[in-house]
């Protein structure tokens, strides 16, 4: 994590955004028998790890290693090669047929919705703010630690995935005005365990949820408003997994209490019944959460606070318009298709 840290500076990132296109790549889908598979192996990617904590490789769109991480260098070598390699439109890529897809598309039918996940703190009048490393006491005694998380803790989005089935069992079919409806257990549990995580949706050192460390967590929708066009929703409830809060436990560094999170659920939708489309989806979750922030060797990360710490998620409708409405949930097609049980039932 710290080799990431020190990698992303001001300068390397307007790098990688003038010159270079990034993109992450899971590391089964080196060894895929795809046509993917095969661009990846020819550029010798397999044999090399792909990761947050800075292993990358540039390749150019004819599949040749320029080299290692974004720089110069790179550049120099990508001008060596030929014209015909370096013009723009010189190498087209097909689209895919459906059965050499390894990468999952977004249901069909269904809803995209993003998610976006940030560290909180409050201000002396008890208000919320976007967290700084001054609110970490884990990195006050180290300047440079701190100097290098600050841009760790910036915002990350990541998407959610709801099904054509789902979708459409959102909005009553006969809906009056104050009428209240669960939302589908399915639909809450996925939420719980796959989204509104502070560990995974930050750090990347936290896994699923397991579906026993889910607590007692709702959702409902409530009809609130119903015109010629548009019927509106309030979304209200609850989300809670992991330990019960023990202030004595939750420590730092290192204490007693494993990780736990809770968050009330505030939301507003809104759904065109001519087009059948939500032309708006949004929900806040300001949370807390407490206990250990374990690293990949269950230590206590910089981040980690004592007691109940807030942290913030967002919920909005994704458009399509950009190609990352595509990625999918954990950025990982394996996330959905694996045997975690995204999609599965509680019926």
């Amino acid at each position: 994590m710290s080799r990431a840290l020190t990698f992303w500076t001001d300068d390397q990132i307007r790098l990688i955004r003038e010159d270079f296109i990034a993109a992450s790549v899971p590391t089964w889908l080196c060894r895929s028998n795809s046509p993917e598979g095969e661009f990846l192996r020819g550029a010798g990617i397999d044999k090399r790890w792909v990761t947050s904590s800075g292993y990358m490789h540039c390749v150019s769109a004819s599949g040749k290693l320029l080299g290692g991480r974004p720089s110069a260098n790179v550049l120099e070598e990508f001008a060596k090669l030929p014209e015909s390699e370096r013009r723009a439109g010189a190498i087209r890529v097909g689209e895919l047929s459906p059965e050499d897809r390894e990468i999952p598309s977004p249901p069909s039918g269904g809803l995209v919705l993003r998610v976006h996940a940030r560290f909180l703190a409050r201000s002396k009048d008890g208000s919320l703010r976007p967290a700084t490393t001054a609110d970490f006491p884990l990195m006050q005694e180290k300047p440079r630690v701190a100097k290098g998380w600050r841009r760790f803790l910036e915002p990350n989005t990541e998407y959610l995935w709801l099904t054509r089935e789902e979708r459409e069992a959102f909005v009553p079919k006969t809906p009056k005005v104050g009428d209240v409806h669960a939302v589908d257990e399915a639909i809450v549990q996925r939420i719980a365990r796959f989204h509104l995580t502070p560990k995974r949706a930050t750090t990347s050192e936290g896994g699923i949820v397991h579906r026993k460390r889910v607590r007692p967590s709702r959702i409902e929708a409530v009809v609130t408003e119903i015109g010629a066009r548009t019927i509106g929703l309030t979304l209200r409830g609850v989300i809670r997994w992991g330990t019960e809060y023990d202030a004595a436990k939750a420590t730092t560094p290192n204490g007693p209490l494993e990780q736990g999170f809770e968050t009330p659920i505030h939301g507003r939708v809104e759904y065109d019944r001519a087009t059948k489309r939500f032309t708006r989806f949004a929900v806040v979750a300001p949370g807390e959460v407490w206990g250990r922030w374990g690293d990949a060797n269950g230590k206590s990360m910089y981040v980690e606070r004592p007691g109940r710490a807030p942290f913030g998620f967002a919920i909005e409708l994704a458009t399509g318009e950009s190609p990352t409405d595509r990625i999918p949930p954990g950025g990982n097609g394996r996330y959905v298709t694996g045997r975690t049980g995204y999609f599965a039932s509680t019926k």
